[in-house]
Formats: structure tokens, C-alpha cells, sequence
């Protein structure tokens, strides 16, 4: 079995391009939801609603980007399947030294445009709800809080708002998925 690494740092536009597509984010979310499984280009094909002929064009790129691992390889009719899995368990953005000012703001922008996109599929369709009483697998809580950190433990803060989410993450029980976008930045409010 290939190792996963828990963590991909983006820092590149290369790799952020790969991301900026609707499909390649499904296929992601898919294959990090359940890391240690492997699909076939069909398998995905079906899942995501595209023709398998079309999908190989975001599989390739996903996979030239390390986001995706060919994990397994058989000849089917004549024909090479490969089986595809998650690179990294999650993915963490971050801006290289020297970056302009621009790519950290794309980098939020394109997450938050995402959340805020899936917010409003997801409540239209009515596959989740905001309302105190719905039930848990449907609840969806968006919510922003100021607090204020000694300095000294700042780093501990950030580093166990990544380990709860990694704590889910790494179970590998079945269960409800669920999107968590954490930010946390210097606030002149």
C-alpha cells in the first residue's frame, strides 16, 4: 500500500489552476473523503457526472500535480486501467517567500467562493439546512468569532484547529461528510 501523506502544501499557480475547476474539486473531495480506496477513470467518470472520455483530461492533470496517485495499474481488454487515489489527506495553501500580494488573496478568494457556492447549492437543493433544529447530518453552521490569543500560544491555537479537523479525517469510519473551511488571520476590528 502507498503512503498518503496526511498534508500537500499548495504554494504554486500551477497546482492552483488544477484546483480551479469544478470537476477536479469533486474528484478531489471524493478521493480525500476516503483515502486508503482507489477508483477507476469510469468508476469516477460516473460519480461525477462527466463522459468517461472527458474525464481523463482532469485525471491527468490532478495526477501531473501530485494530487492524485496512480495506485494500481491492469490491462483490460487490450487496454491499461489505472486506479486512482487521494495524494494527501488534505491540502493546506500557503504563499511562497518572495510571492506577490495577489496569490494569497486568490488563494482565499477561490476557497471562500467555493464555500460560498456550495452554501448555496446545497440549500437550494435542500441537502442542508441552517436552522438550530435540523438534524446533525444536515445542519450547516457558518459563523465568525473574534478572539484574542497571548501571543505565545498562538501557533498551539492553529495547530489544534488543524488537529481536530485531521482528528475526523484519519478515522476512516463511515459517516456523514462534511466541508470544514478554518481561517484564522490578524484581525483590525
Amino acid at each position: 500500500m502507498t503512503e498518503i501523506p496526511r498534508e500537500r502544501i499548495i504554494e504554486d499557480v500551477s497546482t492552483l489552476k488544477a484546483l480551479a475547476d469544478p470537476v477536479r474539486m469533486t474528484l478531489l473531495d471524493l478521493t480525500m473523503a476516503q483515502p486508503e480506496r482507489t477508483w477507476t477513470a469510469r468508476e469516477l467518470a460516473g460519480i461525477v457526472g462527466v463522459l468517461p472520455t472527458n474525464i481523463y483530461y482532469h485525471l491527468n492533470l490532478l495526477e501531473r500535480n501530485e494530487l492524485l496517485q496512480v495506485r494500481d495499474t491492469r490491462v483490460v481488454n487490450g487496454i491499461i486501467e489505472k486506479h486512482y487515489g487521494a495524494g494527501q489527506r488534505q491540502i493546506v495553501y500557503q504563499r511562497r517567500v518572495g510571492e506577490g500580494a495577489d496569490g494569497p488573496f486568490d488563494i482565499a478568494a477561490s476557497i471562500i467562493d467555493r464555500l460560498r457556492d456550495d452554501l448555496y447549492f446545497g440549500l437550494k437543493k435542500g441537502t442542508m439546512q441552517m436552522s438550530r433544529d435540523a438534524p446533525d447530518a444536515e445542519r450547516a453552521v457558518v459563523s465568525c468569532g473574534f478572539v484574542q490569543i497571548p501571543e505565545n500560544e498562538i501557533a498551539a491555537f492553529r495547530e489544534e484547529l488543524l488537529a481536530l479537523v485531521a482528528r475526523y479525517e484519519a478515522t476512516g469510519v463511515p459517516g456523514v461528510k462534511f466541508t470544514v473551511v478554518a481561517a484564522m488571520h490578524p484581525s483590525d476590528i
